[in-house]
């Protein structure tokens, strides 16, 4: 069997639309709810983005007034940061954590949350890429590859197989099923002769395995559901990594279109190109950019790229809060955190954290200043997991809900 063509059997997981003539059967607490976690993974210039003023009466900064016109929908945060999360770009892995940079790695926002109301929808979660995306680990410590490639997004979410093709799938899932158990029985016969590093390894082995089985088993319940249809064409994959805004686009397509047909609930994405990229003015490569130094045109060239990516996050915004679900817009059923590993890229700083929290049932419309070091930044995850009515005590380093923050 063709190993590409397993991993997509093996991948295929959707749900039924939200239908508004039937919200008054659906008690208001049932009225599904999505998360959506960025991260950008080379940081935010600081100036740009966090305003001087705290509290409602902030004036917008540079970045936010992109946005502006979502003000009473949105918040942002200064001075979060994970505790004891530190070694610069490698705290990305971490930045939906929370776990110490001296602690195995496990259980992200999105993945945990995934585990609580992903079973409602075809795909539990969708991890997403525009240049990078290692933010998604299951409770196992086992890092959740993402896709980059839009078009197979859209054929996952849209395209039907047919009647055959269904029955063929059903085989290669049966047979991916069979391999799975195969491989569980070998490792368990090393097992034994194994030492305590290596029972450790093989501990993260079997969690891969057991988490390929349950999507095998997902996807065969639901081969003979019919996927949704969008009046949307299958979007055009960029020819070149430097096309970041394309590809930026594409996944926010795709996300919005993965929440408004209720495919998936949860979705993570990035925001990376490790060199050039093709914006007008721009003729440096990000990640140098990012290292700017504090000198004045990596500056500019780099407040071109970030603007680049509001302007995107703008356009995904106006297509959630366009479309309605009973009484409220998707961007009401959305709870959006943009974030960045890195406080201060320049010097890989990753204390004081930038933090957009954007939808939801929040009381939004201010920027919640902390002073760097005092507020944990799981503590606005552990608020998210409330918000979404888990009565969860805590999520990676939390010590309770993030102060100053209400639910409307």
């Amino acid at each position: 069997m063709n190993r590409r063509t397993f991993l997509k059997a093996s991948g295929v997981t959707l749900g039924l639309p939200w239908f508004e003539s039937l919200a008054n059967e659906a008690r208001s607490g049932d009225t599904p709810q999505r998360l959506l976690l960025f991260c950008l993974p080379l940081g935010l210039y600081r100036d740009a983005i966090i305003p001087s003023e705290t509290g409602a009466g902030y004036q917008t900064s540079e970045y936010l007034s992109i946005i502006d016109e979502f003000r009473d929908h949105f918040t942002i945060c200064s001075g979060l940061e994970h505790p004891d999360v530190n070694g610069g770009h490698s705290a990305e892995a971490r930045i939906f954590t929370g776990v110490p940079s001296n602690k195995r790695n496990v259980r992200s926002l999105d993945q945990y949350l995934a585990g609580k109301i992903g079973s409602q929808t075809r795909f539990d979660s969708l991890p997403l890429s525009a240049g990078r995306n290692i933010f998604s680990w299951t409770d196992g410590g086992t890092m959740v590859p993402a896709e980059s490639k839009m078009s197979q997004v859209y054929a996952r979410l849209f395209v039907d197989e047919g009647g055959a093709n269904a029955e063929k799938m059903l085989r290669e899932i049966g047979h991916g099923k069979s391999i799975t158990d195969l491989i569980r029985r070998q490792a368990e016969a090393l097992q034994p002769s194994l030492s305590d590093s290596d029972q450790n390894k093989l501990e993260e082995y079997f969690e891969s395995v057991r988490e390929t089985e349950r999507r095998l088993v997902k996807s065969e319940s639901w081969v003979h559901t019919p996927k949704p249809t969008v009046d949307v064409p299958m979007p055009q994959d960029p020819a070149s990594s430097a096309e970041i805004v394309t590809q930026m686009r594409n996944v926010c397509d795709m996300i919005h279109l993965a929440f408004k047909t209720d495919s998936t609930r949860v979705i993570t994405s990035g925001w990376f190109q490790q060199n050039n990229v093709n914006i007008q003015g721009v003729s440096n490569g990000y990640h140098p950019l990012s290292h700017h130094g504090m000198d004045p045109n990596n500056i500019g060239q780099l407040k071109l790229i970030e603007k680049a990516f509001f302007e995107e996050l703008k356009i995904l915004l106006t297509n959630l809060i366009n479309d309605r679900e009973g009484d409220r817009t998707l961007l009401d059923r959305t709870t959006i955190v943009v974030t960045s590993n890195l406080g201060n890229a320049s010097n890989h700083s990753n204390k004081d954290l930038p933090v957009l929290l954007i939808g939801g049932n929040y009381d939004h419309g201010q920027h919640l200043a902390f002073e760097p070091g005092t507020e944990p930044l799981s503590n606005l995850y552990l608020s998210v997991l409330n918000q979404f009515g888990f009565a969860d005590k805590e999520f990676g380093s939390s010590t309770g809900p993030l102060k100053g923050l209400e639910f409307s």
